[in-house]
């Protein structure tokens, strides 16, 4: 049996070798990968770590999930506000997070995050906005913190955030 010309040039580009250096992140890149499969399935719990959030694809990364993942790969996660919008009289509050995560002085990647008071979730509670307003601070902060691990521990093949997961991409 004859073999196609593009069989023949398939099966030569398969036999390439591959650069040292290329091998190396191959070799470390499938460590973490296997890492990460081992954790997820060892130390992660259900409803603590991560949740299902009904309509969506992947389980969502919780708080607890994230500050696990920092501890696992030492990142040390620095918040800086980029802006905020603390207006009474609206009643409009709004801030905007970055993440960025650390291991040793080496700033190996980064998040962000927002919340504001117009959210539909505020909107429905019985408390009034102003009594809020720190909630909406810290989500803003988790939000970027569980952006910042996702893409930074290769953890958006496992979860994803909040539910911009859902099916379709409804809200």
């Amino acid at each position: 049996m004859q073999t196609s010309k593009n069989e023949r040039m398939l099966a030569s580009s398969m036999a390439v070798e591959i650069a040292p250096a290329y091998s190396k992140a191959l070799a470390e890149t499938t460590q973490h990968y296997q890492v990460m499969v081992a954790f997820v399935k060892a130390q992660m719990q259900k409803d603590v770590d991560y949740g299902v959030i009904p309509g969506t694809r992947k389980p969502t990364l919780l708080k607890p999930g994230a500050e696990k993942l920092c501890r696992l790969f030492n990142l040390r996660p620095h918040l800086k506000l980029i802006d905020s919008i603390v207006d009474f009289d609206k009643p409009l509050f709004y801030f905007h997070y970055r993440c960025s995560l650390y291991r040793s002085e080496v700033m190996v990647g980064e998040g962000e995050g927002c919340c504001n008071s117009m959210e539909m979730k505020y909107q429905k509670q019985k408390y009034r906005i102003f009594d809020l307003t720190n909630t909406i601070c810290k989500i803003a902060q988790k939000r970027a913190l569980v952006a910042a691990v996702l893409s930074s521990c290769g953890a958006s093949q496992f979860f994803t955030q909040d539910i911009e997961g859902m099916a379709g991409g409804a809200l």
